[in-house]
């Protein structure tokens, strides 16, 4: 297969489930209590702040629903963390310098994000099961925000030295 059509099944299907699992997860989403939907639950700073998303939850009998997005997610994850993998590392490659060792760093974070994420899922999973404490939502929260930080470092490697590769081959430079 050649590259375009790895980046572009990985990116198809990144965006086929990341589409499936907001369809999927539509009803989590609240005004009050979840506006965020899963990600509410995710980044929850606190037992309290995850105790009320959890309890509104319950009320509408929506916790099969968080538990069904949370099992999507687990397929969702080799998706994006290798799309991003394979993008930084690609950009890496045809660069020097800072650059190039930037995107070997990032190709790699998008692996720990990945694994990250797998850690969030399961310790999700323990609190829609009861299992929430003060522990499971601090580290909750910290998978999720260290994943999400690490992507957004990956995007925003992959747009604007993706970018000036692209405008530098079109130009003839290089």
């Amino acid at each position: 297969m050649t590259n375009i059509r790895i980046y572009l099944t990985l990116l198809a299907g990144t965006l086929l489930i990341q589409l499936l699992l907001r369809y999927q997860g539509r009803d989590l989403t609240n005004a009050t209590s979840s506006p965020m939907g899963i990600v509410s639950l995710e980044l929850a700073p606190t037992k309290e702040t995850a105790r009320v998303v959890l309890d509104h939850w319950i009320q509408n009998d929506l916790t099969m629903e968080a538990r069904k997005n949370i099992w999507l997610d687990f397929l969702f994850i080799p998706f994006y963390m290798l799309l991003f993998y394979t993008l930084c590392g690609s950009i890496s490659v045809r660069l020097k310098g800072f650059g190039a060792k930037l995107g070997v760093l990032l190709a790699f974070g998008a692996l720990v994000a990945g694994l990250f994420d797998v850690f969030e899922n399961g310790l999700m999973l323990l609190s829609l099961s009861g299992s929430i404490t003060p522990v499971t939502t601090a580290l909750t929260a910290f998978f999720a925000s260290a994943k999400f930080i690490l992507l957004a470092l990956c995007l925003l490697y992959v747009v604007l030295l993706g970018l000036q590769l692209i405008f530098l081959k079109l130009s003839g430079s290089k």
